[in-house]
């Protein structure tokens, strides 16, 4: 890559020589806002500068590449890479948010700098998403911009040298007791979201886990269910569907096993039955498609997303119940079973976790009481310990 300076209307310009994707060689005209008299030294250092920052990058692509079109053909070139899930939430980040913000200020592959990234990340946590909501819009934008490292488009990643907000931990309310949970599950026996409450509450599932449950995932024999299909929103041509992913779960630990103890095993039996009679009464009418699903309504529609997180917020308010989260209820499960003196570990592989820590930080919750059982516990230790120097 080679450059030159020439004025134009009294004004300075680095030509830089690239080539383009064919190969032909091509100019790239920057305007160095140096007028012509008196400037010749500043614009000479300046064209050294552009030279330095451009050398060994022979492609005009990142010049002209909007920073938002890079980072959409990183997440089509890892398409195949990541799950389906990590894809649609890719691709709703960069249309919803990354694509209006730099491309309305022209920022491309290039040009885009430390501060511009900063400025994004204040921008956004002022429109209300979270710092953890815009660590991962740094992650994927840093991880585009390591892929043009490695390509050569670009020299350096800037991303290294933005400050992303720090991480925060959710404060949300505290899950429900045994006893809460209990008695959530009595009043919500007969309404339409009853068994993704209980599945959620029992075995903490997810709740694209919950929905994608099969009949024919339940080994009812051998008392065994599997966790191997999910159900999720996905965009597609700018417009949101509710997809079936097959063997598929957000992480490979979250394909997993769950024994069937006396109590699920009747409950999933009894809701079998009740299925099966409902097929029968409806006839024509009931819908097929998704026969093998657990989570269907009356008529055998699956049960859609969207449609249980904002009935749990209906259900609670009806019954005057404390209100948490739908995903909520798994955290209920992993801090009830510690409680009952089972390890993270145990815990970390019933919710399927990748990560001990993660478990730990996030979905283990101590209750109010706690420290002071603790608390108790130690002064009945001590005042129950013979006095050595007594």
């Amino acid at each position: 890559m080679t450059g030159s300076l020439q004025v134009k209307n009294g004004r300075y310009y680095a030509v830089l020589n690239f080539k383009n994707n064919s190969g032909k060689r091509v100019q790239k005209w920057i305007s160095l806002n140096l007028d012509e008299k008196g400037n010749k030294r500043k614009a000479e250092l300046a064209l050294r500068e552009l030279l330095n920052q451009y050398q060994d990058i022979e492609s005009i692509e990142p010049l002209n590449t909007l920073l938002s079109v890079h980072i959409c053909a990183w997440i089509e070139f890892n398409k195949s890479n990541i799950a389906v899930t990590t894809y649609n939430q890719y691709v709703n980040m960069l249309t919803l948010h990354i694509a209006p913000y730099f491309n309305y200020r022209s920022i491309t592959l290039s040009s885009v700098t430390a501060g511009d990234l900063e400025d994004y990340y204040t921008y956004k946590m002022a429109q209300g998403l979270s710092p953890n909501t815009v660590i991962k819009h740094h992650a994927v934008i840093r991880s585009s911009l390591q892929w043009a490292v490695k390509h050569r488009y670009i020299k350096e990643n800037v991303a290294d040298c933005a400050t992303r907000p720090k991480k925060v931990k959710y404060e949300g309310n505290m899950p429900y007791t045994i006893q809460e949970i209990s008695n959530l599950l009595y009043l919500t026996q007969n309404e339409p979201i009853s068994v993704p409450i209980f599945l959620a509450s029992f075995y903490g599932l997810r709740r694209s886990e919950v929905l994608g449950l099969r009949w024919s995932a339940i080994d009812f024999n051998s008392g065994w269910l599997h966790i191997s299909t999910t159900v999720v929103k996905e965009m597609e041509d700018n417009k949101v569907n509710i997809a079936v992913r097959e063997d598929t779960t957000k992480t490979y630990y979250s394909k997993r096993s769950l024994p069937l103890c006396q109590y699920t095993l009747q409950y999933l039996m009894r809701l079998r039955q009740k299925q099966l009679y409902q097929q029968q009464i409806c006839g024509a009418s009931y819908i097929n498609d998704y026969i093998d699903f657990v989570c269907v309504d009356d008529m055998g529609m699956l049960l859609q997303p969207d449609f249980v997180s904002q009935k749990f917020q209906k259900i609670l308010r009806k019954y005057g119940l404390r209100p948490i989260r739908y995903h909520d209820l798994r955290h209920s499960c992993a801090t009830i079973m510690l409680n009952l003196g089972y390890s993270v570990k145990d815990i970390q592989t019933w919710l399927g976790h990748s990560n001990y820590n993660f478990t730990a930080d996030t979905y283990v919750h101590t209750v109010p009481t706690s420290h002071e059982e603790m608390a108790s516990t130690f002064a009945k230790q001590l005042l129950g310990s013979p006095n050595e120097n007594g």
